[in-house]
């Protein structure tokens, strides 16, 4: 059955009072009275059917129904307002804020070169930082809740129609290396194989992570088993507990470029695997000028980035 009678307002006043310690402070947070709050509240409850807080010594808890609808109304609200910004500054004859989203080593090799070249250009546009996984920045591409996404490529488990929505471009390509904590004992060697890591502890991605995906069919490859392993967020997780000498890291050598982990080293691994980072935007709506000048500093900072890491 539609839900003719619930708006916008209805879902920002059952976000505040879930976020509130009562009703008072929710009507205080929103500028109205406690009976407004009562009467949204109220409204739609009664409009989707769901029993949404519960009185627990004294206090309006969420149900599990109100949990569960909380992320999806806190998306709406921001889609919300996110169309709201960008009519008011389409409205002054540009947009005046790119959302980035980041995934993988670009956030420290890559992302800062193209910033302060774009700066030097579009001193005036505000850049957002997201950091998430490839399959969550392909996600938010594909729904224009960020602009542009830079990162690992897709992977088999992202929806197919998602990566339909996106545009992907290639923009560096690096090779696998070791890090390894500058004392480790294999620190000496001109390069690493599976075999020379039977005994150690690897310290990689998640499974979501294409370049796990690439170390699996490696080791499968070479007939070695996969050492232990312990699994970080995202590369600077990696490089952290390489430099705390907890493992040795498969990965990306773009994150290594800066030299912000003091006492980790890199060796090229074999045999080679070959790592991409790609650029994402919609496909079904074209660059906005900012847009495509922030894209163009980023493919120029990657190829800056590969340079590096190859000299």
């Amino acid at each position: 059955m539609p839900l003719e009678a619930v708006t916008a307002r209805h879902f920002e006043i059952f976000l505040t009072m879930a976020l509130s310690r009562n009703m008072a402070e929710a009507a205080d947070t929103l500028g109205v009275s406690q009976a407004a709050v009562s009467k949204s509240l109220k409204v739609l409850e009664q409009e989707t059917g769901l029993s949404l807080f519960r009185l627990v010594k004294g206090r309006l808890t969420p149900t599990q129904e109100a949990e569960r609808l909380l992320p999806f109304a806190q998306r709406a609200l921001d889609h919300l307002d996110r169309a709201r910004r960008v009519a008011l500054e389409l409205r002054g004859g540009d947009i005046g804020q790119i959302v980035l989203g980041v995934a993988g080593p670009a956030l420290v090799s890559i992302v800062p070169l193209a910033i302060e070249r774009f700066r030097a250009a579009w001193p005036g546009i505000r850049i957002e930082i997201q950091i998430d996984s490839t399959l969550g920045l392909l996600d938010k591409v594909a729904g224009n809740e960020v602009d542009i996404g830079i990162g690992t490529p897709p992977v088999q488990e992202i929806d197919a129609r998602v990566v339909q929505l996106c545009t992907v471009r290639d923009v560096c390509e690096t090779t696998l290396v070791a890090a390894l904590p500058k004392q480790h004992r294999l620190a000496g060697r001109p390069f690493i194989r599976p075999a020379d890591l039977a005994d150690e502890t690897l310290i990689g991605l998640p499974d979501s992570s294409a370049t796990t995906h690439l170390i699996a069919a490696m080791f499968q490859q070479a007939r070695v088993a996969r050492p232990p392993q312990i699994v970080a967020a995202n590369a600077i997780g990696v490089c952290s507990l390489v430099q705390q000498n907890l493992g040795v890291g498969l990965m990306n050598p773009l994150m290594l470029t800066q030299g912000i982990f003091p006492g980790v080293v890199a060796r090229p691994f074999r045999p080679r695997i070959v790592l991409r980072t790609c650029i994402y935007y919609s496909r079904l709506h074209p660059p906005s000028p900012p847009m495509a000048g922030f894209i163009d500093c980023l493919v120029r900072a990657a190829k800056a980035a590969q340079a590096m890491v190859k000299s």
